[in-house]
């Protein structure tokens, strides 16, 4: 718990990652299909793009947020976009159940632009150390950045409140067990949180609960946070990309994990409740 992992995986779908002018793509648009050829890889679609007539309206099926429809451009537009169907970042982990061996991290869905929870063909986390920290300032968010180690799990499952999938080659020996908190024993006040500092070991960091909506139902932001702990504040600043998933331990139980950060304030954030993190698709 607390690791900072590196995230690879591979897209179910070519998807759109830039956009330029006379162009009907968005960032995030998935391509499904090219004149009525399916795009399953990389390479189909650079062959199906091969063939096209250089003057011809070209149909493309893409799907957009939760709609899916056809757009028209020239094969000119399509080599110039940037499509690829992999993506690459930080994140930390937030649990690992020890009796499954299954994992939850990020604490929110991994999405690209206009598309939501991006659906995954096959992903890796991997272990990290030599972290580099780009500090937080009022109205911008710094970043973690560490050298990739070794692959410790896989997996499939993009959910509103983080990745899940299994770990197959970790020892959890010497990690602590906590028990995971029930909403009603969240509570406003002192709490810590755990993450991998410079020295690549998992450290508790002071933080305060400051608020908590009453949610009946599995929802974000469920929690608001403030980081007090001076020591992280120096290193990072706040809150940085890459903490999304950092466990909130409170009277000795995991409460939930860091979810998004307040750009104009970074010592404030968000957190999803452990219950529908765990609960989520389990």
């Amino acid at each position: 718990m607390g690791n900072v992992l590196q995230i690879d995986a591979e897209l179910k779908n070519i998807v759109v990652r830039n956009e330029i002018d006379n162009s009907p793509f968005k960032i995030g648009d998935s391509l499904l299909k090219i004149e009525n050829k399916s795009i399953d890889s990389f390479q189909d679609f650079i062959s199906i793009v091969s063939i096209l007539n250089n003057n011809e309206s070209v149909n493309v099926l893409v799907k957009r947020d939760n709609s899916i429809f056809t757009l028209k451009c020239s094969k000119e537009i399509l080599e110039k976009i940037r499509f690829n169907n992999l993506i690459s970042g930080f994140a930390t982990l937030t649990y690992i159940n020890p009796v499954t061996n299954k994992f939850g991290a990020v604490g929110h869905p991994i999405n690209i632009g206009n598309t939501k929870k991006i659906p995954i063909k096959s992903g890796y986390i991997s272990c990290t150390n030599n972290l580099s920290i780009k500090k937080s300032s009022k109205g911008c968010v710094g970043c973690v950045s560490a050298d990739k180690k070794f692959v410790i799990g896989d997996f499939h499952s993009n959910t509103n409140f983080g990745i899940k999938g299994n770990v197959s080659n970790l020892d959890l020996c010497s990690y602590k067990k906590y028990k995971v908190a029930s909403l009603d024993e969240v509570k406003l006040g002192k709490a810590q949180i755990i993450l991998q500092d410079t020295d690549n070991k998992c450290k508790k960091y002071n933080i305060e609960v400051v608020g908590i909506e009453k949610q009946r139902r599995p929802a974000s932001k469920g929690i608001k946070i403030k980081i007090v702990d001076k020591e992280l504040l120096r290193q990072t600043g706040g809150i940085v990309q890459g903490m999304s998933g950092t466990p909130i331990i409170q009277d000795d139980k995991i409460i939930g994990a860091i979810s998004h950060a307040l750009e104009n304030n970074p010592a404030m954030g968000y957190a999803v409740h452990i219950k529908w993190m765990v609960e989520e698709n389990s």
